[in-house]
């Protein structure tokens, strides 16, 4: 694999590189440039530059160039599909789904940068404004450090690059390291739609030495990171020393409820769509299964006999349900997590174990509401941890326990009910009739508490990627 950087694919200054591989079987699938600051500072002077050239080209031909991109990402998506599914160990046919998301956000992206408009203030508001015409226009903010995780290339991708090219700016991916390919192939294809090669750059290596250097550099206007709170937290404190803007989209520990007027079944059902896909690294996943105390143990029985009957395996392989977490080192904690909250006072139902870097669907009942995987302890791992309620006020009590609030949903035919567990969740997002893994490209995907600072999705992503100016034009009638 090469960077891409000034319109062209290098390596590291330093030569350096690391290893790229399929968490699925071992493999090692290529090598990635480990880029040296001297690169990183390479690629922020370019930055500079091509936003200048980006910005410099009339805003229809803007949209032309980033629709033909939309093309370019359909004759290519089985081929970035695969390279997602091989380096990140999703199904093939969730990735499938995932670029056809990254066309969806472009072209709702470039719909939505048509119809920004400023706003013009009334003409004589107050006694000193008489003759004059005051309005607002939207400038680009400059260069944008995009700082991805890697459970959704595709997504992150989209959300970052589409908004920040909208909007004006110069855009410099940094993919996580476990899955770059796919954000390099589709930066290769923004260069080919026509973006020049120094307003759309992908440079890899380690987030300490990269993501640290985009953070603090005072050339780069703004950060949209998606990731861990404690790198969202170290990123901040980098960006609030320039006062430059910043997006972060971070963890969730997000509650289901389910009530006794459920059906089971259908609650279940739930259950699976909520947690299990791409093997549970989702940042909006339900990570918390808050269950009426009278229907727990059968909902807990018969959500073990489903996962005891998904396929793990290759994520090539057409039948496979349940592919491998990202790499052996997130296995292992996966695990450590799930015999500490059996040490707290869970009972493990099913699962608990792995192999390589396949986690087995895990589900443990009578979890306290108290311990740590109930409350502040994130698992990026398919785990359902099952934890009792009786009444509707101990349910909001146990989801607003987290430090997290990114999203939530409640399972309940009392819309009375539902709709009071909306309004009191301290979250983002709260689906009624469904879970909480939930996320439309248009509506605002933000989290509460330390779930994230910022919104993405079209109007909300471009407001956060501009900055406003206000023009008088003073004593014109």
């Amino acid at each position: 694999m090469k960077m891409l950087i000034g319109g062209r694919e290098v390596d590291a200054s330093n030569g350096a590189v690391y290893e790229n591989i399929n968490p699925a079987t071992g493999a090692v699938i290529d090598t990635v440039p480990s880029a040296a600051l001297e690169d990183v500072q390479t690629v922020i002077a370019n930055a500079v530059q091509g936003q200048k050239e980006w910005a410099a080209i009339p805003f229809h031909k803007r949209m032309e160039i980033l629709e033909k991109f939309v093309l370019l990402a359909q004759e290519n998506e089985e081929k970035i599909a695969r390279t997602m599914a091989i380096e990140g160990g999703k199904p093939f046919a969730q990735a499938l789904g995932e670029v056809g998301r990254v066309k969806d956000a472009f072209r709702l992206y470039i719909a939505e940068a048509r119809t920004m408009y400023g706003k013009t203030i009334p003409l004589s508001p107050e006694p000193r404004g008489v003759g004059d015409v005051c309005f607002t226009v939207y400038e680009p903010l400059g260069v944008i450090a995009a700082i991805c995780a890697f459970n959704f290339p595709g997504v992150l991708f989209s959300h970052k690059a589409a908004a920040a090219l909208c909007a004006g700016n110069s855009v410099i991916l940094k993919p996580a390291s476990d899955t770059p390919g796919a954000t390099m192939m589709m930066t290769k294809l923004l260069l080919e739609a026509g973006v020049p090669g120094n307003a759309a750059q992908c440079i890899t290596g380690a987030g300490g030495v990269v993501g640290d250097a985009l953070a603090a550099d005072p050339r780069v206007a703004g950060v949209t990171l998606t990731g861990s709170t404690q790198v969202g937290i170290h990123v901040a404190k980098l960006c609030a020393a320039q006062l430059k803007a910043y997006s972060l989209e971070l963890g969730g520990n997000d509650p289901l409820i389910i009530f006794d007027d459920i059906d089971i079944d259908e609650a279940v059902a739930q259950a699976l769509g909520g947690r299990i896909a791409n093997a549970g690294q989702i940042c909006c996943a339900t990570k918390r299964f808050i269950v009426h105390n009278s229907i727990k143990d059968e909902f807990a029985k018969r959500l073990a006999k489903a996962l005891q009957a998904m396929k793990l395996g290759d994520p090539m392989d057409p039948q496979t349900q349940v592919g491998p977490v990202i790499n052996e080192k997130a296995a292992i904690k996966i695990v450590s997590q799930i015999e500490k909250a059996i040490v707290q006072g869970a009972k493990l139902l099913c699962g608990g174990s792995r192999n390589g870097c396949f986690v087995t669907p895990t589900v443990l009942t009578n979890v306290p509401a108290d311990s740590s995987i109930a409350t502040d302890e994130e698992v990026f791992g398919p785990v359902f941890p099952v934890i009792g309620f009786a009444t509707l006020e101990e349910a909001i009590a146990i989801a607003n326990s987290s430090r997290y609030g990114l999203s939530s949903g409640i399972l309940t035919k009392d819309f009375k009910k539902a709709m009071k567990f909306a309004l009191a969740v301290d979250a983002g997002a709260c689906v009624v009739g469904g879970n909480g893994n939930y996320r439309l490209t248009q509506q605002p995907f933000n989290g509460h508490k330390m779930s994230g600072v910022g919104s993405e999705g079209t109007m909300f992503t471009l407001q956060e990627m501009v900055k406003v100016k206000t023009i008088v034009l003073k004593s014109v009638y």
